[in-house]
């Protein structure tokens, strides 16, 4: 199947033409997802009416991914009105859609508060799933529900509660997955989203 870059130039050439008046000027540094264009009056109340009703999403595809992103409106120092799009989501497209699944190079310990490992270790790991390793106990005396913290980097914690899908072979257990809060379901999007980026450059090129 043809490779797609994250952006193809009928995306970019669609932000670009959002805006009456694009200036030439120095790119300023951005987040990882982020790409901004100058928005005129109009297509500001636009975006802004549309970003309120949740009507406005910008779609790359890349092989059998889809990756979304939620524009949203941001302001610089001098009152300028910018397109900004947040950290995608990613979903793997086939017979179903779901989110797309990282298969992790090492497992990573699900934590409790003081940052201790509970004898879970996550495998894979999407927005609401993870496949989970047990230690040091039978896979029967699996949790059916927890809330553990996944310990991304040295110390670097998002805040989770998992539910028991089935159990699977190895010694491993499927549990749906649902950060806390907003703030940890954003972590956890740009860890995966992060990771994409290094197992997929291809898929980011500008």
């Amino acid at each position: 199947m043809q490779t797609q870059t994250l952006l193809t130039q009928d995306e970019l050439d669609f932000i670009q033409h959002l805006s009456s008046r694009t200036q030439q000027r120095e790119a300023p540094q951005a987040p990882a997802a982020g790409l901004q264009v100058d928005a005129g009056r109009q297509v500001t109340e636009l975006l802004a009416h549309c970003a309120a009703n949740e009507q406005l999403t910008i779609e790359a595809h890349f092989e059998d991914q889809r990756l979304t992103f939620t524009p949203h409106l941001t302001e610089d120092a001098n009152h300028g009105q910018h397109l900004a799009l947040g950290t995608p989501q990613i979903f793997e497209q086939g017979s179903t859609e779901r989110p797309w699944r990282l298969t992790l190079d090492s497992p990573i310990a699900l934590c409790d508060s003081l940052g201790h490992a509970s004898g879970l270790w996550v495998h894979e790991l999407s927005l609401n799933g993870a496949l989970v390793e047990v230690r040091g106990r039978a896979i029967e005396t699996a949790p059916r529900r927890f809330t553990l913290a996944l310990k991304l980097g040295e110390q670097h914690l998002v805040d989770v509660q998992g539910y028991l899908i089935r159990k699977a072979t190895g010694g491993r257990v499927a549990y749906r997955l649902a950060p806390l809060d907003a703030p940890a379901r954003e972590q956890l999007q740009q860890f995966i989203y992060q990771q994409h980026r290094q197992r997929y450059p291809q898929a980011h090129h500008r």
